[in-house]
C-alpha cells in the first residue's frame, strides 16, 4: 500500500470522528481548511450527506470493499446507530470503529477503541426475532395522528418490541420536527452481547494494530 493511500485513508476516519487538537489562535482557519478538505474526499468519492456510510467500501484500503461506520461516544454511554429500519435492513458486511472518550479541560481523552467485522447474518442475530415489517409498520404509524398520539402509541409499542430486539433499543423520536423510529446499543450490551468482554479502559490506543491518538480536541462534527 502506498504511503499516500494510507494517510488518505486515515484522514478519512479521523475526519468522519472529530477535528484535531490545534492551537485557539488558529482554530477558525484550521477549522475550514478541514471543512474543505472533507467537501475535496466527498467530491472524490461521489458521495453526499445522506449516504449510508461514514466511510465507503471504496476508500477501505485495509479491507477493500467494506464499508464502515464510525461511532465516537462518552464513556457509558449508549452507542446510537440511527434509523431503525435502515439499520435492521443491511445486508452487506461491514465494519464499525466505535471510539469512547472522557471529558477533561474541553479534551476528549480516548479511553477504549474497538474494531468490529459483521456478516449480515451476525448482523441480523443481533436483532432478536424483531422483524423487519414490525419496524416499518412502527415506523408508519407514528406518522399518523397528532404528536401526542404517536407519541402515546410510541411508547407502549418501543416497549413491547425492546423486550424482544436482542442487544438494540428501539428509541422513537418524535416531535414538531421529527418523527422517527431510532436505535442504539446500551452501553452494558455492547460490552456484554457484541464485544463479548468487560467494559475496561485500554492502556495503549490502538487501531489495525497501530497506535492511534488518545486526546482529541472537541468541536463540532464534520458531516462526510
Amino acid at each position: 500500500m502506498k504511503d499516500s493511500s494510507k494517510l488518505v485513508f486515515q484522514f478519512a476516519l479521523v475526519l468522519s470522528v472529530f477535528v484535531w487538537t490545534i492551537p485557539t489562535d488558529a482554530a477558525e482557519e484550521q477549522a475550514h481548511g478541514f471543512s474543505f478538505e472533507q467537501l475535496v474526499w466527498n467530491h472524490m468519492f461521489g458521495r453526499g450527506y445522506t449516504d449510508d456510510w461514514d466511510i465507503p467500501g471504496s476508500a477501505n484500503l485495509i479491507t477493500p470493499g467494506i464499508p464502515i461506520s464510525v461511532k465516537f461516544i462518552q464513556w457509558k454511554n449508549s452507542v446510537y446507530l440511527g434509523d431503525a429500519v435502515r439499520q435492521w435492513s443491511i445486508n452487506e458486511s461491514f465494519e464499525m470503529v466505535v471510539g469512547f472518550y472522557e471529558k477533561r479541560d474541553g479534551v476528549a481523552e480516548v479511553v477504549a477503541l474497538h474494531q468490529i467485522s459483521f456478516s449480515p447474518e451476525e448482523w441480523r442475530i443481533l436483532w432478536g426475532d424483531v422483524t423487519l415489517a414490525e419496524l416499518e409498520a412502527f415506523s408508519a404509524q407514528i406518522k399518523q395522528g397528532t404528536i401526542d398520539e404517536a407519541q402515546t402509541f410510541a411508547r407502549t409499542r418501543a416497549a413491547e418490541l425492546r423486550k424482544r430486539s436482542g442487544v438494540f433499543s428501539i428509541n422513537p423520536k418524535i416531535n414538531k420536527d421529527q418523527r422517527r423510529i431510532q436505535c442504539s446499543w446500551p452501553f452494558t450490551k455492547f460490552y456484554r452481547d457484541v464485544m463479548k468482554q468487560e467494559a475496561v479502559k485500554q492502556k495503549d490506543i490502538e487501531l489495525w494494530s497501530r497506535p492511534f491518538s488518545k486526546k482529541i480536541q472537541l468541536g463540532k462534527r464534520l458531516k462526510n
